[in-house]
């Protein structure tokens, strides 16, 4: 039984929703200031991922005064990024108590009461930043994805909560440090805590948002689940036109590699907007409020207790990244430029790039470069090929990459974290911008329509 007590269960009703013309004009409200963020006011919602009805509990700080939570669907709404779908009444502000951390693992967690409980029964399915509003002035993000039951056919694109598990450092530890650095960092990291990136969101306003964005503009009506959710359910792939995703998804389970491989093996496009993905192996364990709300990532074999399944490198436990996207890891940081040498592919189709064009402002600040050729992959090629700055003065080369797999499934991999978070906004050169844009939705448009390889195969002669 969820435990509500003398807590408020927040009744959504119809009248409550804004679709006009209206909210859409002011639907830039979601947005938050730096000035206006303070990790005294925060929260998390469990579960983070959930189908239309299921209901999700709010745990939410804030020191005085009172809050509101907004509901903000994101995506492309005639020129808006997000749209308000709901809102909640004012409620009264609690103090929750101080972290309690694991001293074996430096595992940081919120044992808080619950808030309030959000009724998901007339949310559309989408991925949603709930918006803690505090009367003090202070906001943040808490994360939920609702999903669609059926994938078939559809674009998914994947929510990486590990990886902004993994960074979180509100209130304690991250995967990379503690108060004393790297020797104190969290072994273990949990889903019951804030996350200090984003405002709240973690990594997806850098790394999703631009790419969600321009996937909803684009018509292919995607659908959302989160990393958890695709490790968790192993056939929730089946059957789905394209798997995507974002510019920054570093940390894996097992379970979700092999379901994201078995996805390929029946025909799903692997759509890869990033670098360095799929590098560190996690492992899931349930926490006070449920399964899989915990994070377990020691990066040694010698120091994780679990010898069966450490927590290390997939590449150290002979699964390289390379058998997954087509690439491996290169380098950080990278800076050069991006050099198309394959004009002809379909992904440059009516970008204006010929042999040879270079683009500013989107290599870095990781980069992967094409592997082996890995007969899980299928054949390759390199779509750009450009030359990096690896650190101060080591040259090496950055890679766009398509492969087939034996499905007819294409993977395609752009080789660099900043295409999502710099090449899809206006922070690089608007001719950049223009073809990071076009190629995008090339890709995406095309993915939509099934076995990329059907209608693009590779020449292997």
């Amino acid at each position: 039984m969820r435990r509500i007590g003398l807590f408020i269960v927040m009744a959504l009703f119809a009248q409550n929703l804004f679709f006009s013309s209206e909210a859409s004009a002011s639907a830039e409200l979601w947005k938050i200031n730096s000035k206006n963020f303070s990790s005294d006011t925060a929260g998390f919602a469990t579960p983070n991922s959930v189908l239309p009805g299921e209901l999700v509990d709010l745990y939410v700080t804030c020191p005085k005064g009172d809050f509101t939570v907004i509901a903000y669907r994101m995506g492309y709404y005639e020129g808006s990024e997000a749209q308000e779908y709901w809102r909640s009444d004012s409620l009264k502000c609690i103090q929750q108590s101080a972290q309690s951390i694991d001293p074996k693992t430096s595992m940081s967690e919120s044992h808080w009461k619950v808030s309030a409980s959000l009724d998901t029964s007339i949310l559309d399915p989408g991925f949603y930043l709930i918006k803690i509003v505090a009367s003090g002035g202070h906001e943040s993000f808490m994360p939920l994805v609702i999903r669609d039951a059926d994938l078939t056919s559809r674009v998914v694109l994947s929510i990486p909560t590990l990886t902004s598990l993994a960074y979180n450092k509100w209130k304690g530890a991250s995967a990379y440090r503690g108060e004393k650095g790297f020797v104190d960092r969290a072994r273990v990291l949990s889903f019951d805590r804030p996350l200090s990136l984003g405002f709240g969101s973690g990594k997806y306003l850098n790394y999703v948002h631009p790419l969600l964005v321009a996937a909803d503009k684009s018509g292919i009506n995607p659908s959302y689940v989160t990393d958890v959710d695709v490790a968790s359910n192993p056939g929730m792939l089946t059957g789905a036109a394209a798997y995507v995703s974002g510019g920054h998804d570093e940390y894996w389970t097992s379970e979700e590699r092999t379901s994201v491989i078995k996805a390929r093996n029946t025909g799903t496009n692997l759509l890869f907007f990033g670098a360095n993905v799929s590098y560190w192996r996690v492992r899931l364990s349930a926490s006070p409020l449920g399964a899989n709300r915990r994070m377990e990532i020691y990066k040694s074999a010698a120091t994780d207790p679990q010898k069966q399944d450490p927590t290390v490198r997939f590449r150290d436990s002979n699964a390289p990244e390379g058998d997954l996207t087509g690439q491996s890891y290169n380098c950080f940081p990278a800076t050069g430029l991006f050099t198309v040498s394959k004009p002809q592919a379909f992904v440059f189709a009516g970008s204006g790039a010929s042999l040879g064009s270079q683009y500013s402002g989107i290599i870095g600040p990781e980069v992967d470069r094409v592997a082996s050729v890995s007969a899980k992959t299928g054949p390759r090629e390199a779509l750009a090929t450009s030359t990096v700055t690896c650190g101060i003065d080591k040259k090496s080369t950055s890679t766009m990459i398509y492969a087939v797999a034996g499905s007819g499934a294409g993977t395609i991999s752009v080789g660099t974290m900043k295409w999502v978070e710099r090449g899809l906004t206006k922070a690089v050169p608007e001719r950049t911008y223009q073809f990071v844009a076009k190629v995008t939705a090339n890709i995406l448009l095309e993915a939509a329509q099934g076995p990329l390889g059907a209608r693009y195969p590779l020449n292997q002669g």
